[in-house]
This record gives C-alpha cells, structure tokens and sequence, in this order.
C-alpha cells in the first residue's frame, strides 16, 4: 500500500522538527554550558565564567540539571523518532496524538523556560520547532482524525 502524499508530506516536515529537537537535546546533554552560559548572562546579568568561580558548586548544579534536561528531551526525541518510522507511517491515530502531545509539552516548557531566561536565539529555534510541529499535524489531519 502506498502511502498518501500528505503523510509523506508531514513525515517529512516532522522528521526535520524531531532532528532538530535531538541535536537541542544533545547538545545541552554533552555541553550544558553552551546553553547556560548565554541564558545566565541574560537573566542574571552576570557573567556565567563570574558566577562559575564565585560559586563553582551552584554553578555545577545548573550544569547537572541542564544535562539532565538535556538527556530528557532526547530521550523524548529518539522515542519520537521510533514512533515516525513506525507507527505514523502507519497513519495509526495514536501517533499523530502521541507526537502532538509529546513535543507540545517539550517545546512548550522549553519556550517557557527561555522567555524567562531572555534568550532571543533560543527562543526563535523552539517557534521554528513548534511552527514544524504544527505544519507537520495540520497537513496530515484529515488522514489521521477522520472517519475509516
């Protein structure tokens, strides 16, 4: 059985948001730093290097809780990787529920966080992955919410 354009469509589009979300993931996984160093001098108006020698063991919990955010999200990604291979292709309702509801809840909370923190940079590649997000599940709506 061939499958419709419009999920060929949508597969594709979500691919590129979950890759995108994995190398966010992994990024903030492997080098924390890269993220909190930008987000601490922005919110805190400090230097990160500053704070990093001033208090070198609060500084290494942001770091741990970053990496641990980090691991999540591409855990998350790889789940949702497995899902798009899998099961959408499939057009199975379920999927198309579980990628909305996954990477809503994981751009959303990301968004969140990066108002808070100011990050203009960050902020614009979680609404590049949340517009991907919403492109990739309105194209193929129909084929997925509609009556078999």
């Amino acid at each position: 059985m061939e499958t419709k354009k419009s999920i060929q469509i949508s597969f594709i589009i979500l691919l590129i948001m979950t890759i995108l979300a994995l190398v966010y993931g992994f990024l903030a996984m492997i080098k924390p730093d890269f993220f909190v160093a930008r987000s601490f001098q922005l919110y805190m108006g400090q230097s990160w290097c500053d704070h990093l020698s001033a208090s070198p063991v609060l500084a290494n919990y942001i770091l741990i809780l970053e990496r641990m955010a980090g691991g999540n999200g591409f855990a998350v990604s790889i789940g949702g990787l497995f899902v798009l291979f899998t099961a959408f292709k499939k057009v199975e309702k379920w999927a198309w529920f579980f990628i909305a509801a996954v990477s809503i809840i994981g751009w959303v909370n990301v968004l969140i966080g990066n108002i808070a923190f100011k990050n203009p940079i960050t902020i614009t590649v979680i609404i590049i992955g949340l517009v991907l997000l919403v492109i990739g599940l309105i194209i193929p709506a129909k084929d997925f919410l509609g009556k078999k």
